[in-house]
């Protein structure tokens, strides 16, 4: 699962965060968070003892085993290598990647190539200890997770609004010094690509032994649940790739709050540096950055000859420094250029304006830390996010010049990206204020749904379903189409990003396409996830609410 879902809105805080230097007051016993684990008057669970009471209840077969999860953990890095080498020789059309495809995409100068770089990969590297540094140190507010299965609830730091606009105010100052370029991430996303492999392996392997194989150092944190560690190393690769910890945790008894690393991975150096790569790209364009082009104006804008244009595009490259102009002009950014700048910064920028509501979604309560993490929100998210929009535009100056003059189908992408954030919103905004209504004692004959619903379904009572576990199921409004018609909102956003970055006379958008692609059959895979946990946990509670509300996500459809 190589996205972090969009955040739900609005939870209340519960205290003050400070920097690790300050002693922290104590909490009382009804938030408390690295605590023992509750009473008997709480709720149930088994607490692993000192000697590590454990229960194999991870998934396992869920991407077919150790043949699938091997498969993608080898497959997914090559795939993104290919579509940043079609970017980069082609303009982005598709050709058939033979030995010739991988060797010239190996030869290119460095930076662009996909060797590995001491430079571009001490700055990536400096990127990751900024963004832990500013988790550790930066004051904000503590929020506590949802309840784990030892019964224990962790304090997350809720400071990533402040580090997310210092990290812009950081790179900006870098840039206006000149110790970084701000066109830089153009003419090095070759070895960052490369950094964030290498990184994302040793990380997912550091784990693998650490929490997997020494699982036992870590019985006695508060983190620790009872399907953490090696069960059984035949499943080496679903262990390495799904992950064998879900909450690893650094330095206990060192900092007063200790160090998420699963959170942090999913939330700062990734999601921000999605973002930054985005303004790197718009400034490439701004500088009038191109590549050398092998194609000429009668060639066909979907598909490339690589075989055919190899021995060209050795030539053209060789020897070739400096792709970017000392002098910059506006003229050279369009409005889908803009407009996908804007669109995913808000994203993230929304995301941190309620980090709180981060800490119930799938990735944190149930998703383990492997390389579908590692890699997930690092390599793929950080590199191929900005790879599939932003650098498919700034790639496309040298040859039939940037697309400025698409505003036809900027118009059209723009606002399938507001019909998509609003249902995004109004969906979410249902069930939360619904959820919360209840929470607080509210009753529901005296509960109105929001006028975001009424405008559509009216003024009537809200239908739902309470399971035997407590849960609350919406089968009105909204939630009454489909079960899982949030998606709609993301499913619609992402195809007006690509819709816009299309223009006739420029190649074919195949990379934001394939960005579409990729995310519709991840949230198609993630719906088949949630069905089979919640058949499980509501078990036929959930029966009646499938007869209820039949359709997955599209209603009449599907």
């Amino acid at each position: 699962n190589f996205r972090l879902k969009h955040p739900g809105i609005g939870l209340t805080v519960v205290t003050k965060h400070r920097p690790f230097w300050e002693k922290e007051p104590a909490m009382p016993s009804s938030k408390r968070t690295d605590s023992p684990a509750p009473k008997a008057s709480s709720r149930q669970v088994e607490t692993p003892s000192s000697k590590g009471v454990r229960k194999q209840t991870r998934p396992i077969g869920e991407f077919y085993g150790n043949i699938g999860t091997g498969f993608w953990t080898f497959f997914i890095p090559a795939a993104i290598y290919y579509f940043y080498g079609i970017m980069v020789m082609h303009q982005g059309r598709l050709v058939i990647p033979g030995p010739s495809f991988w060797k010239d995409l190996w030869n290119l100068p460095d930076g662009i190539s996909i060797r590995p770089c001491w430079g571009p990969t001490i700055v990536s590297l400096t990127w990751v200890c900024c963004q832990a540094l500013g988790e550790i140190v930066l004051p904000g507010n503590l929020k506590e997770g949802v309840m784990l299965k030892s019964g224990r609830k962790l304090i997350y730091p809720m400071n990533g609004l402040l580090c997310f606009f210092l990290s812009h105010i950081g790179l900006f100052l870098c840039c206006y010094y000149g110790i970084l370029k701000p066109y830089y991430v153009f003419e090095n996303m070759g070895a960052l690509l490369t950094e964030a492999v290498i990184t994302s392996y040793v990380m997912a392997l550091w784990l693998y032994v650490g929490f997997g194989i020494f699982w036992k150092r870590h019985v006695d944190d508060p983190e620790f649940e009872e399907d953490h560690g090696v069960f059984d190393y035949k499943d080496f690769f679903n262990d390495f790739f799904m992950g064998v910890v879900r909450n690893p945790r650094l330095f206990h008894g060192i900092l007063k709050t200790p160090f998420d690393l699963k959170r942090f991975w999913n939330a700062r150096p990734g999601l921000t540096g999605w973002v930054i790569l985005n303004i790197s790209y718009l400034t490439s364009m701004y500088y009038g950055c191109s590549l050398p082009s092998a194609y000429g104006a009668k060639d066909s804008v979907f598909f490339g000859d690589h075989e055919g244009k190899s021995q060209k595009i050795q030539e053209m490259f060789a020897g070739k420094e400096g792709f970017c102009n000392d002098e910059g002009s506006l003229a050279n950014i369009g409005p889908a250029a803009v407009f996908i700048t804007l669109a995913h910064w808000y994203y993230i920028f929304d995301y941190n304006l309620v980090e709180p509501a981060y800490l119930t979604t799938t990735d944190i309560r149930h998703d383990l830390f492997g390389f579908m993490l590692t890699y997930g929100d690092w390599g793929f998210l950080s590199r191929f996010y900005p790879i599939s929009f932003m650098g498919f535009l700034a790639v496309q100056g040298g040859a039939k010049g940037y697309i400025t003059q698409n505003y036809i189908f900027a118009g059209i992408g723009i606002a399938m990206y507001i019909f998509g954030m609003i249902m995004f919103r109004i969906t979410n905004i249902e069930k939360h204020l619904f959820r919360d209504h209840l929470n607080n004692g509210g009753s529901v004959d005296k509960y109105r749904s929001p006028w975001s619903t009424r405008i559509i379904f009216g003024d009537k009572k809200v239908e739902f379903i309470r399971t035997k576990e407590g849960s609350i199921l919406l089968t009105s409004g909204y939630w009454g189409l489909a079960r899982h018609f949030n998606y709609i909102g993301d499913l619609t956003m992402c195809i007006g990003w690509a819709v816009a970055c299309y223009n006739p006379a420029s190649p074919f958008p195949w990379l934001p396409i394939s960005y579409c692609i990729y995310f519709w059959l991840m949230d198609c895979h993630r719906c088949w996830r949630d069905e089979v946990r919640c058949s499980k946990k509501y078990g036929p509670d959930w029966d009646r609410y499938k007869q209820a509300v039949p359709y997955y996500i599209f209603p009449g459809i599907w």
